[in-house]
């Protein structure tokens, strides 16, 4: 049987933090699977960087300067569908999860909270949802609530 090589997956990383955002590419780099096309420290230049470079995966930090992340990500998948949305954000408010779900993210990472960032790149390119269980579970209860009738009014 032949051996069949496989395509790395091509990310830009959006990160203001420049060390944080160094650190990030280093882990990334060291990966095979893994090909860092670009990186950028502020909104306008991670949506320069989709539209030229085109990423499997866009990983996002909310809190750019220029442009916020919710913009970036409403641009890139404008600009390219085929790019999925990781944030990386020190933000964990469930309200801001399920709004960066919500507008299209495949992907939210809290930052610091032990999750293996390569791991969640292959699960999210491969069209999976990556995010904490209880969030994942509020959306989906809120789905299947949107198809259900109003409660009776009770004339008060």
């Amino acid at each position: 049987m032949q051996n069949r090589l496989i395509s790395p997956i091509r990310v830009v990383v959006a990160e203001d933090d420049s060390a944080y955002r160094e650190l990030l590419c280093e882990q990334l780099r060291l990966t095979p699977d893994l090909d860092v096309i670009g990186e950028a420290q502020d909104g306008r230049e991670a949506v320069a960087a989709v539209g030229r470079l085109k990423p499997d995966v866009l990983t996002l930090d909310l809190d750019l300067p220029g442009m916020n992340g919710l913009d970036v990500l409403y641009v890139t998948r404008w600009c390219s569908p085929d790019t999925k949305v990781i944030i990386i954000s020190g933000r964990d408010e469930e309200s801001i999860i399920q709004e960066a779900l919500r507008q299209g993210a495949k992907g939210y990472v809290v930052k610091g909270d032990g999750t293996d960032l390569k791991k969640t790149i292959r699960v999210v390119h491969d069209g999976e949802v990556w995010a904490r269980r209880q969030v994942l579970t509020a959306i989906i209860a809120e789905m299947g609530n949107a198809g259900q009738p109003a409660p009776p009014y009770d004339g008060g």
